[in-house]
């Protein structure tokens, strides 16, 4: 007899466990919902046909009905599915649960003034309750699940010439559409930065962001290309097109830098480094981004900083971050910072530096790029500094990786730190060297 209780407990333990495994955890499955989202569309049917011919429903309005509910609960099923498997991301599976969801309370109205109808015994008193009801249900299902849920993102142009002494381009990003979206910015490559690099843009909205060009070395390769992504995961590519005169551009504009204040007889400002940046921006739409103040303010520090002005391109840069804090998630506003630092004789601060520029980057397209740079102007601060770890830093695999595919790379750490480039290059050989297995 107790065995035979014990095996009755086991069997309902057994049966409790596969409910909550097999049924319970279907939670895409629209008839297991049927208690929680309040809806019985078989029951429903039958109160409709109940009253249909009293209350003036064709029979084709019936079918229609009955087409209605397997549909939703069909689509309802998939979408769910969908979401779980990650084959339809977040906004998009919200949008269209909320249109449901509408779908669903206009169809409980529907059915509940159904029901009050059937229990008459005149169910013509509920007519024109009723049809109201169905008409509201009927506009609900024209309008679709998946309306105002996919995004009009429209981007122009769709190509960026750096070309000559151009530092910045703007794109614009309008909302044609008749639902809100976020956009974000992807995979722009070294030497670029956008601003913003992410924000929102309502119904009708045009919004610009500028794309400017920052002191790294920018890709041996042109054209290029960055992404705009939306929420609805949309994209659009943007090509970048830039020349051998636009590689050296920060070597240019420090030179007019020179040669104005000179005129003058006076060391560079900063109000000198912003009026050359206002010139090599003079025909862009650029005032019309947000923060392009602080912008200004960026691009002066990386002249100055290239002109050998330290003091006015830390206040430049102090200036553009205060201005907007969010560029001190960049790793070009770090990288940037480790040079001035390192200028001023902080050498340990510089690495700092430029060791948060690589972990900003860590999971992006650049992360490799960046590592290099980063690396790179690690080791040469070292080098010359005499510290041992340089060579570890010079002999990091993407540090030689870059080296071998840019050469110029090379030139750009040893300006920037202020070290002879013959020596750097030796160091970055002799790290090779000690790095390559015997």
């Amino acid at each position: 007899m107790k065995t035979a209780v014990m095996l009755l407990v086991l069997l309902l333990a057994l049966g409790a466990a596969a409910y909550f495994i097999w049924i319970k955890s279907d939670d895409c499955s629209f008839s297991s919902k049927k208690h929680s989202l309040g809806i019985d569309l078989e029951a429903g049917l039958g109160d409709l046909k109940s009253v249909s011919g009293k209350v003036g429903i064709s029979d084709d309005q019936v079918r229609d009905y009955d087409d209605l509910g397997k549909d939703l609960a069909e689509k309802y099923d998939m979408l769910c599915q969908d979401h779980k498997h990650k084959r339809v991301n977040d906004s998009e599976y919200l949008c269209r649960r909320k249109n449901m969801d509408q779908i669903l309370d206009s169809l409980r109205s529907f059915l509940v003034k159904t029901k009050a109808a059937a229990s008459l015994a005149d169910p013509s008193a509920q007519k024109q309750v009723v049809l109201e009801a169905l008409a509201a249900l009927q506009a609900l299902e024209r309008k679709g699940y998946a309306a105002g849920c996919t995004s009009s993102m429209n981007v122009s142009p769709k190509a960026l010439a750096f070309l000559g002494h151009t530092s910045e381009h703007s794109v614009q990003i309008s909302n044609s559409g008749n639902n809100s979206f976020t956009y974000s910015v992807f995979d722009l490559p070294r030497g670029f930065l956008p601003q913003p690099s992410s924000g929102n843009v309502t119904v009708g909205q045009t919004v610009t962001v500028a794309i400017v060009r920052t002191a790294e070395p920018i890709p041996n390769d042109s054209p290029a290309s960055f992404r705009l992504r939306d929420n609805f995961a949309d994209e659009t590519t943007v090509e970048l097109d830039f020349d051998e005169q636009n590689a050296s551009l920060y070597e240019a504009l420090a030179e007019n830098l020179k040669s104005l204040s000179a005129q003058q007889n006076r060391a560079p400002s900063v109000e000198d480094a912003l009026k050359i940046v206002d010139d090599s921006v003079a025909t862009s739409s650029w005032k019309s981004v947000q923060n392009a103040d602080s912008l200004r303010y960026f691009l002066a520090a990386g002249v100055l900083s290239r002109a050998g002005e330290v003091a006015a391109a830390h206040t430049a840069l102090d200036a553009a971050t205060a201005k907007n804090p969010a560029l001190e998630k960049e790793p070009a506003t770090h990288i940037l910072r480790g040079i001035v630092l390192k200028n001023e004789n902080k050498p340990d601060e510089a690495i700092q530096n430029f060791s948060k520029a690589n972990s900003l980057a860590v999971g992006s397209k650049n992360q490799k790029d960046t590592a290099a740079i980063t690396g790179l102007l690690s080791g040469a601060v070292a080098h010359s500094e005499g510290k041992p770890e340089a060579s570890v830093w010079l002999g990091n695999k993407e540090v030689q990786n870059a080296v071998k595919h840019d050469p110029k790379i090379v030139e750009f750490a040893a300006k920037s730190v202020k070290t002879p480039s013959p020596q750097l290059k030796k160091a970055v050989a002799q790290a090779a060297s000690a790095s390559s297995p015997h």
